[in-house]
């Protein structure tokens, strides 16, 4: 009988149940390895509530426990073996690159690549390659570094040090079979050394690369769990202090973090030291055991190894294997691919309706938009947020501007863009402009120079408090027409739309329309406005989470739907960003977690009566259970850079500084610039009274990521246009903390 080779067999199907395992996760574990679940409620005959904290012992909803974040372990083994075979599938691939072509120039006596195998192999001998490893990956750059340079680090260093006993295995090799007398044969009929070590040399070599190639990869996967235990590893590298010691986590599930941030527990927690460890172990046994196998299966064979001197027990399922993960790939990626733009096809008709010219709290229009985003998002899918998808809140009278003219010489300047007026009355002022950047506003004793004019005072000089309250004291004491105000460079103009009763008119340009003022230069402006009254309409929409454990968290993706003329083109395109990516996460939907709610808040155009400030004070839904607020109202649509206002969300609420940390890291890897905004205001003037971007965080508690208009965009590029949806729905689907 003859005698079965059981390490290929064995090998063989350990390797195969981890390709399955990459190309298939969903299929051994349905929770998602980005899902936090910080504590745990029960209720206990005889005791009550009970409230528990991560990492939670192996269960039925857990069946090899959690992490310290909450983070279900089976899930991070699953998805996280993607990636460290991954890592491992580049580290053997880039020693083979190197050695392959470096032992066969040795072999043929190139004195050069001699020199630098016998280099690096003595090294390597003396000073162990896992401490040069360690300095070298510890240092601080490297530790920093997000996933994909990650790999690429781990890559080269991991390749530098271990291709020099490979490459020296491979000039042994190549010297032997060039001592064989059929290569004297060849020399004589004139073939040259490139020729012979093409057709004669790599075909006698491939046996033993083949072989070499699975315990390469054994080797690697060692030296990346050898890594992890002394805390190295690939993934977004950040230290969070615990009440008792400083903890690392990585936010990408990878075998080798989950061992190095598990180690401090292996006494009192030890399912989440052994699962990783026990991954390991077999992962490298079967590649140890499948080369060995294979060696034992090619010994006594020709030592020229092409398809046709392979056995076929051998190359028939091998070659099977691998078209079949060839086949899934393929297929994966048109699905994806056919998948977005079906979503894209389908949103073209759900958007199929006109936007109007100009949007207001309380108008006709903003009546038409809100049923119109109910109509879009219920026929998405969504679910309303309360009894229906429009919640209502009253308001009082509002006065908003019908008609206007501001002519600057021979320029004409544009509401909401260039200037914007807080007036509850018509009026009309024509004059000249009084502009001197030297002028004191303490020092002045003749106020009658300002008569007939409009004063130029600049944001940058004075602060806007100083500039209304000189323009009270200026309307007193001489007949000038009243005050311009220059706002700074990266702040927003006041919205024009008010229920107060404007004591005087103080007009607010931007710093580019400011720049156009010169002194003596000539002035119309004529303003007209209307009562508008009604009731605020808020659009909200939700998709439920799939995770029964976490279904009641929320992340909340919002913006303001109301805007000005001179803002519908980009208002339109974010509304219809903002359903494209409802669409594509309610397509992806049982891979959501936590649900997911979309806010199109109205009244954003005045703080008097915004939506959001509005919602927080009574919510449909409670914001204890908020994670996050994606709040894209003040987002650029057009150029490639994107400004985010970062005091929303602090390092303190580590899973949402996490999420925002990794969506610009994703970002930025698809060539956004990011910029940081910089409040100057003091925390507690804020907290006394918080804008409509700010209510929902220093109000409601909610992290929020709020992006701003950027001055330095390039608007000749389409990259947010094209790109920013892909982002935040990819971000969001893997990384739905």
């Amino acid at each position: 009988m003859k005698k079965r080779n059981l390490p290929l067999i064995f090998g063989g199907f350990i390797i195969v149940i981890l390709a399955v395992v990459v190309l298939f996760p969903r299929c051994f574990t349905s929770d998602n390895p980005y899902v936090m679940e910080g504590v745990r409620a029960t209720i206990q005959k005889n005791v009550g509530l009970s409230l528990q904290g991560a990492p939670f012992a192996p269960s039925k909803e857990n069946i090899l426990g959690t992490d310290q974040l909450g983070r279900d372990i089976l899930s991070l083994i699953i998805y996280g073996t993607r990636l460290t075979l991954e890592l491992g599938f580049f580290i053997v691939l880039g020693r083979f690159l190197v050695a392959i072509p470096l032992g066969i120039a040795a072999g043929f006596g190139n004195n050069l690549c001699k020199s630098i195998i016998n280099f690096f192999s003595l090294i390597f001998s003396a000073i162990p390659a896992l401490i040069i490893s360690l300095f070298v990956l510890n240092i601080s750059f490297f530790k920093s570094l997000d996933k994909n340079q990650s790999i690429l680090a781990f890559v080269v260093v991991l390749t530098i040090v271990g291709f020099g006993k490979l490459a020296e295995l491979i000039r042994e090799r190549v010297q032997g079979i060039l001592s064989k007398s059929f290569i004297d044969g060849e020399k004589a009929i004139g073939k040259s050394n490139l020729d012979i070590a093409m057709k004669n040399v790599l075909p006698h070599l491939s046996a033993e690369i083949m072989v070499l190639v699975f315990m390469e990869m054994a080797l690697a996967l060692s030296m990346i769990m050898e890594l992890g235990y002394f805390g190295i590893y690939v993934g977004n590298l950040r230290v969070f202090q615990d009440t008792n010691v400083p903890i690392n986590i990585s936010f990408e599930p990878e075998w080798a973090s989950m061992l190095s941030t598990s180690l401090p527990y292996i006494t009192k927690l030890p399912w989440m030291v052994i699962s990783p460890a026990l991954t390991f172990f077999i992962s490298i046994f079967g590649f140890n055991l499948f080369g060995e196998g294979l060696r034992e299966k090619l010994q006594g064979k020709n030592s020229k190894v092409g398809i046709r001197n392979i056995p076929k027990k051998v190359y028939k399922p091998v070659a099977a294997f691998m078209a079949a993960i060839l086949i899934v790939g393929i297929f994966n990626f048109g699905v994806n691919t056919y998948k977005t733009g079906k979503a894209k096809k389908q949103l073209s008709s759900i958007m199929d309706w006109e936007f109007k010219d100009q949007v207001v709290i309380g108008s006709e229009e903003a009546d038409y938009t809100a049923n119109n985003l109910k109509n879009s998002l219920q026929e998405i899918g969504l679910s309303p947020v309360g009894e229906d998808y429009i919640s209502k809140y009253d308001i009082d009278k509002l006065k908003v501007i019908d008609s206007y003219s501001f002519e600057v010489d021979s320029d004409s300047l544009v509401l909401g863009r260039d200037f914007s007026v807080i007036s509850n009355k018509d009026f009309s002022i024509e004059g000249k402009v009084y502009k001197d950047e030297a002028l004191d506003l303490f020092t002045i004793k003749d106020f009658s120079i300002f008569d007939g004019k409009l004063l130029v005072l600049d944001e940058d000089v004075y602060s806007r408090e100083t500039i209304a309250d000189f323009s009270n004291i200026i309307k007193e004491k001489s007949k000038a027409l009243g005050v311009i105000d220059v706002i700074s460079k990266n702040e927003k103009l006041p919205n024009s739309i008010t229920g107060e009763e404007s004591k005087d008119n103080v007009i607010y340009l931007t710093k580019d329309s400011g720049e156009k003022l010169k002194h003596d230069s000539n002035v119309s402006i004529s303003i007209k406005t209307k009562t508008l009254e009604g009731s605020g309409k808020n659009v909200l929409a939700m998709i439920p989470g799939s995770n029964k454990n976490l279904s009641e968290q929320v992340i909340i993706i919002s913006m303001g739907y109301n805007y000005l003329a001179s803002d519908k083109e980009s208002s339109a395109k974010k509304m219809d960003m903002m359903l494209e990516i409802a669409k594509r996460l309610y397509d992806n939907k049982e891979n959501q977690g936590r649900s997911i709610m979309f806010a199109f808040w109205d009244g954003n155009l005045t703080e008097e009566y915004s939506g959001v400030k509005k919602y927080v004070a009574k919510p449909a839904q409670s914001l204890e259970f908020a994670n996050i607020n994606v709040d894209l109202t003040n987002m650029d649509v057009k150029g490639d850079t994107l400004t985010f206002d970062e005091a929303q969300v602090p390092v303190t609420k580590y899973s949402s500084w996490g999420f925002n940390h990794q969506f610009q890291l994703n970002l930025k890897g698809k060539g956004f610039n990011i910029n940081q905004y910089v409040n100057k205001k003091k925390v507690a003037e804020i907290v006394k009274n918080p804008n409509s971007q700010q209510v929902m965080y220093y109000v409601g508690a909610v992290p929020t990521i709020s992006m701003l208009g950027s001055g330095e965009n390039n608007t000749n590029k389409d990259l947010i246009e094209k790109k920013f949806v892909d982002v935040l729905v990819s971000s969001i689907s893997k990384i739905n903390y």
